[in-house]
């Protein structure tokens, strides 16, 4: 069973996620907030780890190139 913790999204959601889609969302701008084991982190105002070196996933726009 994979990771779950709450990502409470831009819109006012709160769901638990998998870090899979965790990482497409907050590559998407859509993620407001998580919670860590320290608390809730603000993203734009809390540090966060750089997407660059751990993203596998390619941007929307190449996804699209090959459908």
């Amino acid at each position: 069973m994979p990771l779950r913790f709450n990502v409470e999204l831009r819109d006012g959601s709160v769901c638990p996620m998998s870090t899979k889609a965790f990482n497409i969302f907050l590559a998407l701008d859509k993620v407001a907030r998580f919670k860590r084991s320290g608390g809730w982190v603000v993203v734009g105002q809390d540090p966060l780890r750089d997407l660059e070196k751990v993203n596998s996933y390619p941007s929307v726009a190449e996804r699209r190139a090959f459908v």
